[in-house]
């Protein structure tokens, strides 16, 4: 096995450049409705390309540091709140729904189920290949109990790697725990953080699954809604402190927002005022497709952060293999309940994904991946705004495996959904996902993760010609 890590040895200049101004921005030296330099201008001082300077003033202007206004150039935005307080997050050199899963796996219809990956283009031969070599090479002692709960050693050290590339996250393998995806480590922070009586507040809409497993706990749920720039911090309860806070900022799901810089701060000085952990949820945000992934909530504050990951997206669902990242604070009493709760996770498929991970391989699949769907992302706009030209609305799309998109004075109902349904079309109605109900009654959330260019064709066709 080679260890060489080729990808993640060292920042492309466009993140050291995005690194550069955003710490110029946070030290105050670019200041607050201050305009920049032109991007020709900060190209000279800089020794880049005029196009590089564009690209991250774009990256900028999506996470809501800045503010493009036309025709007079581009301006720093008031970021409220105080500075972060983990130091060196800015050193990217620091060391390291409707139907189950397996019903979409059957289902011979066009189901545009959501963050759902392509399961025809799964590396198996790869997988296998390295699974098998694996299983002839380890020692015979993998084949009992792991002692440590968190999982195993060599998957955490790689994972913290990779995060460190991808979302400019630092942490140690110390600080990793391997769960059965996303769910599992989401079940476990409920039951160390709330008890009956207590309060979560979660995104409004938000998971059927994220809601059912809050439910689950009888904790008091505060429901905050979420408009373009993410969770609306501002409406967070103040009558009561709620022991969490769930969010999901880079790819706010269904609704696909960026959770704003200034947004984030705001947030970040919440749960320090209040004494709550924020859980953030990170499930497929490496799939955007314009400009670098966004950065994690995490990187800003390690110590009221959890950082929630899965490779349930980037590979496949059924490999059950996820993660979190945890404040110090917690994390002995989250692995005393881990190890009440399963004992481990699967070992040979930890020391498979440790190597899958190393070798490069999830990267370039991820690479790949990136490619077929935003070809689908692009087939799915186009038809959408073949068949209902400028009724259509459609957002959320700039990363995930899903977009969203508004027909005004069309609602899609139950009725709406058993039609297609016997016409083999499976939709996904944006109330489905809501709380506090109402508001969302126009729009569907459609997935172009598992269907193909020819389905999403063929799909939107038939949603036209019913509606």
């Amino acid at each position: 096995m080679t260890n060489s890590f080729e990808p993640f040895t060292a920042d492309t200049k466009t993140k050291q450049i995005y690194a550069l101004l955003r710490e110029r921005i946070f030290q105050g030296r670019y200041e607050a409705g201050r305009s920049l330099p032109s991007t020709r201008d900060l190209a000279s001082e800089l020794g880049v390309s005029r196009a590089l300077i564009v690209e991250v003033y774009e990256q900028l202007i999506a996470e809501g540091y800045l503010e493009g206004r036309q025709g007079s150039g581009t301006y720093v935005l008031d970021l409220g709140g105080s500075k972060p307080v983990q130091a060196g997050f800015m050193d990217s050199d620091a060391s390291v729904g409707k139907t189950s899963p397996e019903f979409a796996a059957r289902f011979s219809g066009i189901d545009f189920r959501p963050s759902f990956p392509a399961l025809e283009h799964i590396p198996h031969k790869k997988w296998k290949e390295m699974m098998l070599n694996v299983y002839d090479s380890t020692h015979t002692s993998a084949f009992g109990y792991d002692e440590d709960p968190a999982g195993n050693w060599l998957l955490r050290a790689n994972i913290c790697r990779y995060l460190l590339h991808v979302k400019g996250i630092q942490c140690s393998p110390a600080q990793v725990i391997v769960t059965a995806g996303a769910t599992q480590a989401i079940t476990l922070l409920c039951k160390l953080l709330l008890k009956p009586g207590d309060t979560v507040a979660i995104e409004d809409p938000t998971a059927t699954f994220i809601h059912a497993i809050f439910a689950s706990t009888t904790a008091d749920i505060v429901p905050v809604s979420v408009d373009g720039h993410g969770l609306c911090v501002n409406n967070l309860p103040t009558h009561v402190q709620p022991k969490c806070v769930f969010v999901t900022p880079s790819h706010q799901f269904p609704l696909g927002s960026i959770l704003s810089i200034g947004r984030r701060i705001q947030l970040l000085d919440y749960a320090r005022q209040t004494g709550c952990f924020i859980i953030e949820d990170d499930y497929d945000s490496e799939f955007r497709y314009a400009g670098m992934p966004v950065r994690a909530l995490r990187e800003l504050d390690s110590e009221r952060v959890v950082y929630v990951g899965t490779f349930s997206k980037n590979l496949y669902p059924s490999l059950r293999l996820g993660y979190m990242v945890v404040p110090q604070e917690i994390l002995e009493s989250l692995l005393h309940l881990k190890r009440l709760t399963d004992m481990q996770c699967p070992t040979l498929s930890q020391i498979t994904l440790a190597r899958f991970i190393a070798d490069g391989h999830l990267e370039r699949h991820i690479a790949r991946m990136k490619r077929i769907y935003g070809k689908r992302r692009t087939r799915l706009i186009a038809a959408l705004t073949e068949s209902f030209g400028s009724r259509v609305s459609i957002s959320g799309d700039a990363a995930g495996l899903h977009l969203i998109a508004k027909l005004s004075g069309r609602k899609f109902d139950a009725f709406t959904a058993a039609q297609l349904e016997e016409r083999n079309i499976i939709i996904y109605p944006a109330e489905r996902y809501t709380i506090a109900k109402g508001k969302y009654e126009e729009s569907l959330i459609m997935g172009f993760g598992n269907v193909t260019e020819a389905q999403i064709a063929e799909g939107v066709k038939t949603i036209a010609e019913l509606l």
